[in-house]
């Protein structure tokens, strides 16, 4: 074959090498380049991103408007001790605007509202920093238990138990009295309030330092139940009384009436109410009653109903 002859086939064959290894896959959709028989194309799936996180409102910012309490109190060893309270006002106003829960067996629901945990465990850990050994946590349990204790009595249908100066709209009334449970965030910005208001105050600040709490409501009466395993304070000169839930020993305590007794210079001595003392708080029902027992946390149970067939009227679909 001549060279004239050899450059023509030579061309022909570089565009049938062409059109074999570039056209052809391009309009089939095959990858270019040397693919070995049998092997499959790697595709690389997209690169997941999760989404940037929401940040979470915060309803009651720190540089809002607030009510701040001043609260002065004398511990369990005698020395007077000294905190500050800061409350949202918007926490307040919600807890005042709020309709009262109608079911005493939910009235646990204010001592663990989770608006008021923040509060509620920054205070009792000042008042009751954590403890090193069972008889230092003896002492900072009653260190809270006589905080609560001194904050002043003032019944529910006195408009000097808020901060107001008027009875609540949500108030229920009782007769001619008016009945009001506080959360315990509206209890430390009144400065004030009655037997229940307390139990519900303590019961907040024990369960934000994870004592199992219950509340003991009498027919006149509301105080506390802390459980407790054979409890029997050194120093006792009672015997500690205490109620048995679901198989636990919950010991009385109670929320108010922190006494004072006069003596011959006409100065006060304190008396305090210690774990399990129900006989010095003077009220017939606490001394020898037995207490409806409510739990923090209360889930409602259905009532059984007994259901009947319906009869379509004649006639009817």
């Amino acid at each position: 074959m001549e060279r004239k002859d050899f450059l023509p086939v030579l061309a022909g064959g570089l565009v049938i090498l062409v059109v074999a290894l570039v056209v052809k896959p391009a309009l089939l959709g095959e990858p270019i380049g040397l693919v070995s028989s049998g092997s499959v194309p790697v595709h690389n799936p997209p690169v997941y991103v999760p989404p940037a996180p929401v940040p979470t409102a915060t309803p009651f910012p720190d540089d809002g408007a607030a009510y701040t309490r001043n609260f002065r109190w004398t511990a369990i060893d005698g020395g007077v001790q000294t905190t500050q309270v800061r409350v949202p006002e918007a926490l307040f106003l919600a807890h005042r605007a709020a309709p009262q829960i109608a079911d005493p067996l939910a009235w646990g629901r204010y001592a663990i509202a989770d608006a008021d945990r923040p509060f509620l465990e920054d205070l009792a850990r000042r008042i009751a920093p954590p403890a090193g050994n069972p008889e230092e946590d003896y002492f900072r349990l009653m260190n809270l238990v006589f905080f609560v204790q001194q904050i002043p009595y003032e019944p529910d249908n006195s408009t000097g138990s808020y901060i107001e100066g008027a009875i609540p709209r949500y108030a229920v009334r009782q007769g001619v009295e008016a009945g009001y449970s506080k959360s315990p965030v509206e209890m430390l910005v009144d400065g004030r309030g009655d037997c229940e208001d307390a139990a519900i105050l303590m019961a907040g600040l024990l369960d934000a330092l994870g004592y199992d709490t219950v509340l003991f409501r009498y027919p006149e009466h509301m105080a506390l139940g802390i459980r407790m395993n054979e409890f029997n304070p050194y120093y006792a000169r009672y015997t500690p009384k205490y109620f048995a839930y679901e198989g636990k020993h919950y010991y009385y305590i109670e929320g108010t009436n922190y006494t004072t007794i006069p003596t011959g210079n006409s100065t006060f001595v304190g008396k305090p109410f210690p774990i399990g003392d129900a006989g010095g708080t003077g009220i017939p029902g606490v001394t020898s009653g037995t207490p409806e027992i409510i739990p923090l946390r209360y889930i409602p149970t259905p009532n059984e109903y007994r259901i009947r067939p319906a009869r379509l009227p004649a006639g009817g679909a």
